[in-house]
């Protein structure tokens, strides 16, 4: 398993289409990928079609698991989007935690623990994309991922990034973390401007064998298909845009020969799906999960309850219309809803509280 962050600090250098797109032709080129989004803006989400989640289902849980001392469980918040490509989506919420985690000890390296579970291990590939900034989530993607690949727009002020990159890099490494692979790929590419290329010839200078062979022309195709709610690959393949991303993938995969890309959509998980909302007061209790029909009575880190300062636990989840069996599980003990007396007899002599979905 690879995992790659797609990071600058400077904005509108097509970092997060450059994530997207990657992840669609690692995908069409026949690896299972998933990708993670941590910018709170949601952006990456947003160009998989996948609007306005609810925040429990998004890389947020993620860090809320952390503070709760437990590992997330990656697998109840992944999205599958493509054949071979799913998404962890993100919510404005995330942009709370820098402050919620500040002086808490192994905060950079909640992202990194994360996919060491054996939910994200059987991807071939994880994709990051950052904020564009280099605070704690960016920090966080750095620290996870053992290769970062730096966007750099033709314009003198993504250079300047690219240093405090490497700085930020540096002394994590004196700090005792592993130093990640840094790659440079130029983005937004005018072959008709002067200044672009005498930008190419600089960044080659100064990079090196770091810089990308391939570079990204100006497309407004990629835009269009970030706007259709679609990987590049699934929206015109035949573009430049297409044909750019798919000469990168080549460079990251030598083993792949294909000339080009195919990716096969799948329909995009209902943003409007109904919801139920479940609460219980237990003002006393130190774990409260959710059981019912609906998950298959599991009692793990997906069916956790979250308790609120007046003592309710609460949780919302997401499901299609029908009638669903559940129960409350306070500190070890199965209780049905006492606010709930639409209940059904269960198999064991005993009664299940009942909600019904429209």
């Amino acid at each position: 398993m690879k995992i790659i962050a797609v990071a600058n600090q400077k904005g509108g250098c097509g970092k997060t289409i450059t994530a997207v797109s990657l992840a669609g032709a690692l995908a069409g080129a026949g690896k299972n990928v998933l990708f993670v989004d941590l910018d709170p803006q949601g952006h990456a989400s947003s160009a998989f079609g996948i609007k306005e989640p609810d925040s429990s289902m998004t890389s947020y849980l993620i860090f809320e698991s952390f503070l709760a001392t437990k590992t997330a469980d990656i697998s109840s918040i992944i999205i599958q989007r493509y054949q071979t490509l799913w998404v962890v989506p993100s919510h404005i919420t995330l942009s709370t935690m820098e402050q919620k985690m500040a002086n808490i000890r192994g905060a950079v390296l909640v992202v990194s623990g994360a996919l060491k579970t054996e939910a994200a291990q059987k991807f071939d590939y994880i994709i990051l994309d950052t904020p564009p900034n280099l605070g704690f989530l960016t920090l966080n993607a750095l620290h996870a991922a053992g290769e970062v690949i730096v966007p750099l727009d033709i314009s003198l002020f993504s250079l300047n990034g690219v240093s405090q990159i490497d700085d930020m890099l540096e002394l994590a490494k004196d700090m005792g973390f592993k130093k990640p692979h840094v790659n440079f790929l130029i983005t937004l590419y005018d072959s008709r401007s002067n200044f672009a290329k005498t930008f190419l010839e600089k960044a080659k200078t100064t990079f090196s064998n770091k810089l990308f062979r391939t570079i990204v022309r100006q497309n407004i195709k990629l835009r269009e298909a970030a706007q259709a709610g679609q990987v590049i690959f699934e929206y015109d393949s035949s573009c430049n845009g297409a044909k750019d991303y798919t000469a990168l993938v080549k460079e990251i995969m030598p083993e792949f020969k294909g000339e080009s890309i195919h990716i096969k959509p799948l329909a995009v998980q209902p943003q409007t799906a109904p919801e139920a909302f479940f609460k219980l007061l237990a003002p006393d209790a130190e774990n409260v999960y959710l059981a019912g029909s609906f998950n298959n009575w599991a009692q793990d880190e997906s069916s956790v309850m979250k308790k609120l300062d007046n003592g309710i636990w609460v949780k919302i989840i997401s499901l299609p219309q029908g009638s669903y069996h559940y129960k409350f599980i306070v500190d070890g003990k199965w209780i049905e809803d006492p606010a709930n007396n639409m209940v059904e007899a269960d198999a064991f002599g005993g009664k299940n509280s009942l909600v019904v979905v429209s």
